[in-house]
């Protein structure tokens, strides 16, 4: 091969194992080392022709559509996961992506910003709020609030129903208070009317019958068909539910009509002869103030919080944890505890979501919207799954979301809005889309602004090897000036900043954007911006697709002719001391080495090989210039360093 170099292998043309060794050639003058890069997956042939059967080698893209499915997917586990790690100020629930809600806020001139609003109820065609020691009330045809009715100091607002007895069929508000016998009302603005010695905690209509709980874990009850405001009508007889340790902080009915007296550490019910059970003995809660406190209703189903854990209570009472606490790869700041809950018109739910950690409050989304495919069903329609999407909006600093209360006073006609019920004593409102997805509806407001939705960590199915990036492309129905998209990416994703693409896609329907010419990485995060200057519009996408080429690391395969005979004479004259015994014993070794072998090939440069292939066969002694019987082997680095 024309080396001539006095270094190792000198004198011979290999060194394997430590044992020198001589090469032939298939012929005289040809190659006594032939060498070339491994078969790697740009010889696989794509099993389809979509996006992910293109080969790797070459530009291919990866789309990014529909992630209906939900928020929490930190890592990207397959070609399309229909999910995403975290998002801002956007609705991911339908496809294509769009904007969150417009969230208004109202601070009324007069409140309690210690106990926060607690609940809001309808009453002769108004709307009111409990806040503290105060009950507020809409103004009619407009968004200001003033007080109706003023508890007094040290006393606030536990909780709030509102009652219609058979008796008069007059509709009343019964409120529980933290200090003093309940109140009621049957206009809300006018007379409030203490009850003569009954104290409350929560109250419940079940059937025929109008419940109480008072005195921790005490119940009492009366026929719906007696006055409720005359405390000689309930019966004499008590209802206990579990000890005094613990106190009754709601009471609510299953889809089934059975009566739960939620505790702060369980649930319980009362079976036909009024004895008190606890539905989940075994499912242990740490005992704390706000347990069964946050209750909301969707579709046929209960849900409540106790402590981290948000369960479903279906109507045959199996319980099952549904919160976004079961994401356990979500690190964002939308993570914590579910603190109201609200179905809208049995499209998808609304919740709130309170990070312990920071302190601030989300708006989130319970259901998704998929096709058949993501769904796993053959269907030509969209169906609603449980998936949770958020946060909606940005975030709302030091406050927790206390109340969520749909309502259609206030609303545009045929819509509805959902009220927030804050801490501070303050409140804020949307208005509900009127169907599932928010962009067909006329009156449906976006949030302005800057919001952002972060992928999985992006790897495209090839988790260990380098990715050449080399542009990003958006699609979507509408963009433009007014309503576009900015994208960010982390070619580590343990980088503290972001770099910006640099290109804003204003364009409908698809626009495209190269990355510098040395972008790549293993894994990758990328954050796309949807951004708009108007309430009325939203950027809607659907696709982003990371343009990208596999770069696998180089391995190199090695293949010769050892010659193998007795005789042999050395590249410097000097006769071989070994037979052809011997040789082939050293090859043979090598060849049998599950490892790798450290072998010295002849341009000097040392390799770790593993042997793969061994056939006897002839080849052309280039020193004797005769032929010989010789090994003919094959061998791949181990790795693709050399020295």
């Amino acid at each position: 091969m024309g080396y001539y170099s006095k270094r190792n292998p000198w004198p011979y043309h290999m060194v394997i194992g430590g044992t020198g060794v001589l090469l032939g050639s298939a012929r005289p003058g040809a190659p006594q080392l032939l060498s070339s890069k491994i078969q790697d997956i740009n010889q696989v042939a794509p099993p389809d022709f979509s996006y992910g059967g293109t080969s790797p080698i070459s530009d291919r893209q990866e789309p990014y559509e529909s992630l209906a499915l939900g928020m929490g997917l930190r890592m990207q586990e397959k070609w399309q996961d229909f999910r995403y790690a975290q998002a801002m100020g956007v609705d991911l629930s339908v496809w294509p992506w769009c904007k969150g809600p417009e969230v208004k806020s109202i601070v009324p001139a007069t409140r309690d910003d210690v106990n926060g609003v607690r609940g809001f109820f309808e009453l002769g065609g108004n709307l009111f709020m409990a806040n503290g020691r105060y009950v507020h009330t809409k103004a009619s045809g407009a968004d200001t609030w003033s007080v109706a009715h003023d508890f007094g100091a040290g006393v606030s607002i536990l909780n709030v129903a509102v009652f219609t007895s058979n008796s008069d069929g007059v509709k009343r508000a019964f409120f529980a208070l933290s200090t003093g016998p309940a109140q009621f009302t049957t206009t809300g603005t006018g007379a409030y009317t203490a009850m003569a010695s009954f104290t409350a905690l929560a109250f419940l209509a079940l059937g025929r019958e109008w419940w109480w709980a008072d005195d921790v874990n005490r119940l009492r009850k009366c026929d719906t068909n007696a006055d409720p405001t005359n405390e000689a009508n309930y019966t004499s007889l008590n209802f206990r539910a579990g000890d005094k340790s613990s106190p009754i902080t709601n009471l609510a009915q299953t889809a089934a009509g059975t009566m739960l007296i939620l505790k702060t550490d369980g649930i319980y019910t009362l079976d036909q002869a009024g004895d008190d059970h606890s539905l989940y003995p075994f499912l242990k809660f740490a005992p704390r103030l706000d347990n069964g406190r946050w209750l909301g209703q969707f579709e046929n189903s209960l849900y409540v919080s106790y402590g981290q854990a948000f369960l479903r209570l279906n109507p045959d009472l199996s319980l099952e944890e549904v919160g976004p606490e079961r994401l356990i790869a979500n690190d964002g700041p939308v993570r914590g505890q579910i603190t109201a809950f609200s179905g809208v018109a049995g499209m998808f739910a609304l919740a709130a979501l309170y990070n312990p950690d920071t302190q601030n409050s989300y708006l989130m989304k319970f259901g998704g919207f998929v096709s058949g495919s993501q769904a796993s069903q053959a269907s030509p329609s969209s169906v609603r799954v449980d998936a949770w999407h958020g946060a909606l909006n940005h975030a709302l600093v030091n406050v927790v979301i206390q109340s969520l209360f749909v309502s259609a006073i206030g609303a545009p006609t045929g819509h509805t809005r959902t009220y927030l019920g804050l801490s501070d004593g303050t409140l804020g409102w949307l208005t509900n889309p009127c169907t599932p997805n928010p962009a067909a509806c006329s009156a449906y407001t976006f949030e302005v602004g800057d919001g952002w939705i972060e992928l999985p960590f992006w790897h495209a199915g090839y988790h260990a090897s380098i990715k050449s990036l080399r542009h990003l492309a958006v699609t979507g129905p509408f963009l433009d000036a007014s309503n576009y998209v900015t994208i960010e990416y982390k070619l580590d994703p343990n980088l503290a900043s972001w770099t910006s693409l640099g290109n804003v896609f204003d364009s409908t329907v698809y626009e495209e954007s190269a990355f510098p010419t040395t972008a790549a990485a293993v894994l990758a995060a990328f954050r796309v911006h949807l951004q708009n200057t108007a309430a009325a519009k939203s950027p809607l996408v659907s696709s982003v697709a990371i343009g990208h080429a596999l770069r696998p690391q180089r391995y190199m395969s090695f293949e010769a002719d050892i010659l193998c005979a007795d005789g042999l004479v050395r590249r410097d004259g000097v006769p071989l001391r070994l037979g052809r015994l011997e040789i082939q014993r050293a090859v043979e070794a090598a060849v049998d080495t599950p490892g790798a072998v450290t072998v010295v090939l002849p341009n000097e440069t040392t390799q770790q090989l593993s042997f793969t292939d061994y056939t006897v066969s002839q080849a052309f002694d280039e020193i004797a210039r005769t032929w010989r019987g010789s090994l003919h082997v094959k061998a791949v680095q181990w790795s693709p360093q050399a020295v």
